[in-house]
């Protein structure tokens, strides 16, 4: 074990010096929103509405005629709106993803708050797109041809994980489209190259594509996705199952069709064993052996378990840098799988979404040294910092960010972050004394960085309830959700703060639902009936 060099403590409460307008992320109209009091259930109601209902009119490709219809598109550039290039797609980013997460923000928005609006948006819209792939990807997708750019593959040959396998059910490409969006890596090419930049299928190879359309599909999915749709089709399903209505039960069959094509196609390509693809399978097939043999989560496996917060501060190896991460996926992976193994939440379990709830932030607010961060808000997915020998590799300060300025901000870790939190909030209002339990029970050293329960609690309070006023905040001075505050450029020119972001709004969708269960004295695992164990 080693001790981080300054005192975690020292570094937060650091007098905040005068900032300059070059820091986008502390904005006066969302910096100091934190400190209204904290959403009502009615407001909480209002903002998942707000958000919502503007993701579906913007992001959501809506033509009937289209095979991609339902489909979410990640960004969404809103100065362009109605022009060729308004929606952009990363060729290996995360359209998919992006929309997986916004059905599932879909079903707990709609568990929070009974609106059937959400529900709507779910069925009608996006489980047909995805149950479309998943079950059908075999006669929709091939990979006979392949039309990247000549001599550039991005490793992806040498993967076994990436690669479409020609005529298989269950693979998600990481985009699909009918040149109704632009590649992102053909914007930012000085060379003017029209290939693709990752394996797929490109419709207009050979024939001039001077406005960077992309028309085929990727050839690329991964690990990480399928996770992302399993979780999907494991809440779609929870919400489903007991449904009377003839299309609710037409989809439910459809998404345990798709829980076993995702599972056979991850085997396919060597990942037979991922937890959240197993937990989606075993509970829409009733497979209550592969449901038994989900991880567990017990005081001892969380004791051992990763930790960031320990990796940054305490178990670092000398002078070999420790990223921070970008996102929050591992935390609801977790969670995700705990229900569907034990049809509740364990105390273990909860202890550890509370305790990478509580202690994620601080490492942000360690890099930020000459301004608290406001909650809610975290570093840019896609331009992670890092730790080194116990500190910050470099401090807010130090501006080494994009321009001169901080490093930037982003829509995904800090909400993400916030559903977390909101899990936390539910279990220890359940329960009572669990973080002192917790500390009886686990003696490694550094682990908890309070005792104190009470400070616990009033810090995902804060994180939470005081968040959901800052993304407020954004989205009423800026009018969307953008990936990225303070990011620079992504290419061709273009800022990243002028993307909205689908994945900001699914997340925190899914962080206000928390916080209206919260309020009403509710409980996540709880309001999805996962069916208890039968043995």
């Amino acid at each position: 074990m080693r001790t981080a060099a300054p005192a975690l403590l020292s570094i937060l409460l650091l007098v905040p010096t005068s900032l300059s307008s070059a820091d986008p992320d502390r904005n006066p109209a969302w910096s100091e929103a934190h400190k209204q009091p904290p959403m009502t259930a009615a407001e909480t109601r209002d903002f998942i509405k707000r958000l919502a209902e503007f993701a579906v009119e913007n992001h959501m490709k809506k033509a009937e005629a289209s095979p991609q219809r339902g489909m979410i598109y990640e960004y969404f550039h809103v100065a362009r709106r109605g022009q060729h290039d308004q929606f952009i797609q990363g060729e290996a980013l995360d359209t998919m993803h992006d929309g997986a997460w916004f059905a599932i923000a879909m079903v707990n928005a709609f568990r929070a708050t009974g609106d059937p609006y959400y529900k709507e948006v779910l069925t009608r819209w996006q489980l047909p797109f995805y149950l479309k792939m998943l079950n059908h990807s075999d006669e929709l997708f091939t990979s006979e041809r392949n039309d990247v750019r000549p001599g550039d593959d991005r490793g992806w040959r040498v993967s076994k994980e990436w690669l479409l396998q020609d005529r298989e059910k269950g693979f998600v490409p990481y985009w699909w489209d009918d040149g109704g969006s632009v590649s992102l890596e053909m914007l930012g090419r000085k060379d003017k190259d029209e290939h693709l930049n990752f394996a797929g299928r490109n419709e207009l190879a050979g024939q001039p594509n001077p406005k960077k359309l992309l028309h085929g599909y990727s050839h690329g999915s991964s690990n990480h996705l399928a996770q992302d749709l399993a979780l999907m089709l494991q809440q779609s399903w929870l919400l489903l199952r007991e449904s009377n209505d003839t299309r609710d039960r037409e989809l439910t069959q459809q998404l345990a069709e798709a829980a076993r094509n995702l599972q056979e196609c991850r085997a396919r390509h060597g990942a037979p064993n991922i937890p959240a693809v197993r937990a989606a399978l075993a509970l829409s097939c009733g497979d209550e052996k592969m449901r038994a043999e989900l991880r567990r989560e017990t005081w001892e496996s969380v004791a051992t378990a990763r930790s960031d917060y320990r990796r940054a501060l305490f178990d670092y190896k000398k002078d070999q840098p420790a990223s921070v991460p970008g996102f929050a996926d591992d935390q609801q992976y977790n969670y995700y799988v705990e229900i569907a193994r034990n049809g509740t939440l364990t105390p273990p379990a909860a202890f550890r979404a509370i305790y990478d709830a509580f202690t994620l932030p601080m490492l942000y607010a360690a890099y930020s040294d000459d301004s608290p961060p406001p909650p809610g808000i975290n570093v840019f997915d896609l331009h992670p910092y890092r730790f080194l020998n116990g500190k910050p590799a470099d401090y807010r300060s130090q501006r080494k960010g994009p321009s001169g300025g901080p490093r930037p901000v982003g829509s995904r870790f800090g909400p993400q972050l916030m559903v977390v939190c909101g899990w936390g909030l539910q279990a220890l209002k359940a329960t009572p004394g669990l973080w002192t339990t917790a500390c009886s029970k686990i003696t490694t050293p550094n682990f908890f960085p309070t005792q104190d329960e009470a400070e616990v609690k009033a810090a995902l309070e804060k994180q939470l309830g005081g968040g959901l006023r800052t993304w407020e905040a954004v989205f009423k001075a800026k009018g969307y959700i953008p990936t990225g505050m303070g990011a620079g450029n992504c290419g061709a020119g273009m800022p990243w703060e002028a993307l909205s972001d689908s994945g900001g709004y699914a997340h925190l969708i899914s962080a206000a639902s928390q916080w209206l269960l919260y309020l009403e004295g509710k409980k996540d695992w709880e309001v999805h009936a996962v069916p208890a164990p039968r043995n």
